[in-house]
């Protein structure tokens, strides 16, 4: 734990601390009618907004500052995607609470979270060895857009309800993001639980590093 915590005091996990620091704020001027601003004919949860908007662009950040000043942590690794995802469904629910979003979308949002956090503990340390989803950051970027035209949802009531349907959009294209996930992950948490199942036998054997022979060639001295 200590080990942890000793790198808390960096600018990069100061911005992390503040984007879960402003969940609470993001939640509160969006489900509080009396934060609102008028727009036009309409009125929206625009302090809200722009809490969680300036929050977003916080994201940019630190991640290059820790990698260009070289100040990454286990911490970091663990608290930067935590705060994304909580700002992520924080958001989502409370758009629902206020009747922007329908309920069904948080609930199958926060169904593939659980799923994640439950692997992520299984696999502790070795989640690192799960490759990079791309297609992950391509729904995170869809679902980001949707929630930000759900903040005009009474302006889409008309229109289709466009910010659903992007919304809908994101959800498919992370759930086919979290399979790719859940393939690697089960392969890892089958070669964890047999780990543990061999070293409880007392049959584990610690993996050596394989060591090529080489050849050496030697060359006799010419003899006059």
């Amino acid at each position: 734990m200590k080990t942890l915590f000793k790198d808390f005091w960096t600018i990069p996990n100061m911005i992390t601390l503040f984007r879960i620091i402003a969940v609470p704020f993001i939640m509160w001027c969006t489900i509080d009618p009396m934060t609102y601003l008028p727009l036009g004919n309409y009125v929206f949860p625009l302090i809200g907004l722009i809490i969680l908007v300036v929050a977003a662009v916080s994201d940019l950040f630190d991640g290059w500052i820790a990698r260009r000043f070289n100040q990454g942590s286990q911490l970091g690794e663990i608290a930067d995607p935590f705060a994304d995802k909580l700002m992520q469904c924080s958001a989502v629910l409370s758009l629902v609470i206020i009747g922007y979003v329908h309920w069904a979308f948080i609930v199958i949002l926060i169904l593939k979270e659980v799923v994640m956090i439950i692997g992520g503990f299984f696999m502790a340390g070795d989640a690192k060895n799960i490759k990079a989803n791309y297609m992950g950051k391509i729904a995170s970027l869809v679902i980001c857009i949707a929630i930000v035209l759900s903040f005009f949802h009474p302006y889409w009531v008309d229109k289709a309800y466009v910010d659903w349907i992007v919304l809908g959009v994101g959800l498919v294209l992370t759930y086919i993001a979290f399979f790719n996930y859940l393939k690697q992950a089960i392969g890892i948490i089958k070669g964890i639980l047999a780990k543990k199942k061999a070293i409880k036998e007392g049959t584990y054997v610690e993996p050596t590093e394989a060591v090529e022979e080489v050849q050496v060639e030697v060359i006799e001295p010419e003899t006059k």
